[in-house]
């Protein structure tokens, strides 16, 4: 067989498997993927990686941001554990106060540019307000949570949404490096993570500060569904 038909036949089987083969390679890892975790829990560690970069990328293109009319008082008496209303991206889901530092605002689920300039997001990635885990909250250190060093273990978060109240206890004060996920990702134990850019003069930090709280109350509007 000529020279230059070999080497042709082995130029096709190389261009013709190598696609195929990584093809089932990239195949099998998303079976596997799919196998040893849940979709949704996968989702929330991969809103991990670009949760940063959504806060000064527009997403504006096809965002529906909906207001939402929360009541705010009155809401001592209800059940301990209950109904759940899980918000879309984009939507107004939470009220959130803290006294000691005269903090009130909208808290928006999903982050992007426009949803900050509106009041604080919570990352998708995160805990819905209730269901358990760890729900991370957070806003610009220039307008909303430009107070948000201030707050120190034993004050009290309000967190009221259109399901229920949900009242937490600051434990601790954090600090850390932006590529540092360990304060914003998944965990079993309830918690609610407040955090915000540390203040610098030029530009923006890289480093965070914020808080950690534990639930202390629960009065959700409905009992669960059985």
């Amino acid at each position: 067989m000529p020279e230059k038909t070999v080497k042709k036949k082995k130029y096709w089987i190389t261009y013709t498997l190598t696609p195929l083969l990584l093809l089932l390679l990239t195949g099998g890892i998303l079976v596997l993927s799919y196998v040893l975790a849940p979709t949704h829990r996968l989702q929330k560690y991969l809103n991990l990686v670009f949760m940063d970069n959504l806060k000064i990328k527009s997403v504006n293109a096809g965002l529906r941001i909906r207001e939402q009319d929360i009541n705010t008082e009155n809401r001592e008496t209800g059940y301990e554990t209950g109904k759940i209303v899980y918000p879309k991206f984009g939507e107004q889901c939470a009220m959130l106060i803290a006294p000691s530092i005269n903090l009130n605002v909208g808290v928006y689920y999903g982050v992007s540019s426009e949803l900050l300039t509106r009041g604080a997001c919570q990352s998708t990635q995160s805990a819905v307000i209730g269901e358990g885990g760890n729900t991370v909250i957070d806003a610009h250190v220039n307008t909303y949570f430009s107070d948000l060093s201030k707050l120190k273990p034993g004050d009290e978060i309000q967190l009221y949404t259109t399901y229920g109240s949900f009242t937490y206890r600051v434990t601790e004060n954090i600090t850390f490096d932006q590529a540092d996920k360990r304060y914003v990702a998944v965990t079993e134990e309830e918690i609610l993570t407040l955090y915000t850019c540390q203040p610098q003069v030029l530009g923006s930090s890289d480093i965070r500060v914020g808080v950690r709280c534990v639930p202390v109350k629960k009065q959700f509007d409905l009992p669960a569904e059985e």
